[in-house]
């Protein structure tokens, strides 16, 4: 009988969460040779309710509340996600831990015929359902019409194929971990559409009160990345936001410098405001809920209701 410790790891059962579980799971295996990871499924509420946009949704957690659940009833002892669909605010007694190495965090624009979006005719159709997408190239492209797509990444492929739509958008991070190929001249620099706060970013979940799981996740934790999320996260708690107003921020961290760029806008009118920052990483944090603020009080003075 073998005396491996074993960690049961939760996971969402679509193609790219099982996946990026899987690589993150490699990730722990190489630094944990003495462990045993056993992979569960728990299909969530964004995975089943297919044919409602997530900005009808009241509440945000819609992919990893049930693998949170698993994790406070003993039903498994780490959960992984990706980290742009996890809330400002978590459950007591359970911690975000470890954040490996990020991915490309940037959008594709991806069309039936491989034309950029600045090749495309007057007046395409768009497939989004993202309130930041959404004010972001309407900025670009003044002429586009916006039309709502739900599914994974091959389901929302085909629908292009298909001919439902002109062009979509999706996460270069998600295309990557698929293996699914794109020209590089599709990707939309940071510039023209900053990600969403955590794109391309991995969380493992754990219960706060499991010090030698939590030992076991941090080895894989990449220090930049979990510092550049924070911020990131910070600056998103103090907005209050989730995904039903155009909101994104996003960090880079260079030595001991932060870089962040963030972005909130009101999705009936598509006016929205840019700010940024660069402080220095121990201070990031504090920064970034201050540039909230501002941010928030700008709004309110240029008439920009971004809650609604």
């Amino acid at each position: 009988m073998s005396d491996k410790k074993k960690i049961v790891v939760a996971t969402r059962p679509s193609l790219l969460a099982y996946t990026q579980t899987m690589q993150t799971v490699e990730l722990l295996q190489k630094a944990n040779p003495e462990v045993d990871f056993e992979v569960k499924k728990f299909s969530t509420q964004g995975d089943r309710v297919l044919n409602r946009s997530l900005t009808e949704f009241g509440t945000t957690g819609l992919f990893v509340k049930e693998l949170e659940h698993a994790l406070l009833e003993n039903e498994a002892d780490i959960a992984i996600h990706s980290l742009k669909d996890v809330p400002s605010f978590h459950p007591s007694g359970l911690k975000l831990v470890a954040f490996p190495e990020r991915e490309d965090v940037r959008d594709v624009f991806l069309s039936r015929d491989g034309s950029t979006i600045d090749e495309m005719p007057k007046g395409f159709v768009l497939g989004t359902g993202s309130p930041r997408r959404r004010v972001q190239l309407a900025d670009l492209r003044s002429d586009i019409e916006f039309k709502e797509i739900r599914g994974n990444i091959d389901t929302r492929m085909q629908k292009l194929i298909d001919g439902e739509y002109d062009a979509i958008i999706l996460a270069a991070a998600g295309m990557n971990r698929l293996g699914k190929e794109f020209k590089e001249n599709l990707l939309l620099d940071v510039d023209q559409c900053i990600p969403a706060i955590g794109q391309g970013a991995i969380a493992i979940e754990c219960r706060d009160n499991d010090p030698e799981t939590i030992a076991i996740l941090e080895k894989v934790n990449h220090e930049p990345t979990m510092n550049a999320i924070f911020a990131e996260r910070a600056f998103m708690a103090e907005i209050e936001g989730g995904c039903k107003f155009p909101l994104a921020a996003h960090a880079v961290v260079t030595g001991e410098e932060l870089f962040m760029v963030a972005i909130v806008g009101d999705l009936k009118t598509n006016n929205f405001i840019v700010e940024q920052i660069e402080v220095p990483v121990s201070d990031s944090v504090q920064k970034s809920k201050e540039l909230a603020s501002q941010m928030k009080e700008t709004c309110k003075a240029k008439g920009i209701n971004f809650y609604l």
